[in-house]
């Protein structure tokens, strides 16, 4: 029988699926154009070499595939992965714009790869692995199928990112009762991803963080982060009452931020690479 531990990690993959879902549709809106500016800077991070093979976890709608996918060309190949199909779907749609025929889609659970050990040459993950329900277990899969010295870059958001925009989010959640979990490590500090890179077995361990954000035109697009995110997921938790009650009251405070710029988006990414060591 599957333990209790286990059972929950599925709950949590499956509500976290879920989510995704629903905001796929929405999720290359404009006002999350940090998704696409730290993909760019993660390929220009790990430099992957033309001809290599890339594995790029929590795909989502491609981003971060397609940079990694346009600096290997011609011969490189990536593979997106990633547990919602709906995400893999809007990405299908993206790549296919774009024109990109050296990336393959599958719908994969990022803990237990179908890849074998020792075939990636770099592996990616942007803003994915404070997802996972256990995060050292998942940098230990994907080392396996890394090849030995081949690099890993994954992105995580800083403390500071969001700001009071965040800080009115979780603090006028819980006067509708719903807890912005802040028990699971997310990977806020620099030192705790250093950390955890080292106890998954890696080396030549490199933290960066950069300053990616910028100003809002007006409440309305920190509203279209609030239900094109993951932050979706504790909004969709009240009822269609409470909804629309929180959702002035927010906005109603979210406003009060904005000045002669817009509303200040603090987006500090945490840029963390390591290596398989060779063996």
């Amino acid at each position: 029988m599957p333990s209790q531990k286990t059972e929950q990690q599925q709950q949590l993959k499956q509500a976290v699926t879920n989510n995704f879902n629903l905001v796929a549709a929405g999720y290359d809106n404009p006002a999350q154009r940090y998704f696409p500016m730290s993909a760019d800077r993660m390929a220009e991070y790990l430099k992957p070499k033309p001809g290599s093979r890339v594995l790029d976890i929590a795909t989502g709608t491609g981003m971060v595939a397609t940079a990694m996918a346009q600096a290997i060309l011609p011969e490189g190949r990536v593979q997106g992965i990633d547990l919602s199909s709906k995400m893999l779907d809007k990405a299908f749609e993206n790549l296919t714009k774009l024109g990109l025929s050296n990336i393959d889609l599958h719908e994969m659970d990022a803990d237990q790869l179908d890849f074998k050990s020792n075939y990636f040459d770099y592996a990616s993950c942007g803003f994915g692995i404070f997802f996972m329900p256990d995060m050292l277990t998942s940098l230990k899969e994907w080392r396996r199928v890394l090849k030995p010295n081949a690099r890993l870059i994954f992105t995580t958001f800083a403390a500071s990112s969001f700001g009071e925009l965040m800080t009115s989010f979780v603090s006028q959640l819980a006067e509708f009762n719903v807890d912005f979990d802040t028990s699971k490590e997310r990977l806020t500090e620099m030192a705790i991803c250093e950390t955890y890179l080292e106890q998954a077995g890696y080396t030549d361990i490199q933290i960066h963080s950069e300053q990616l954000g910028y100003h809002l035109v007006s409440e309305n697009d920190w509203w279209e982060i609030v239900m094109n995110s993951g932050l979706r997921g504790f909004v969709t938790q009240l009822d269609a009452m409470q909804f629309a009650q929180f959702r002035a009251k927010h906005l109603t405070e979210i406003v009060k931020l904005k000045n002669d710029k817009g509303i200040w988006l603090d987006i500090n990414v945490i840029f963390s690479t390591g290596k398989k060591p060779a063996e």
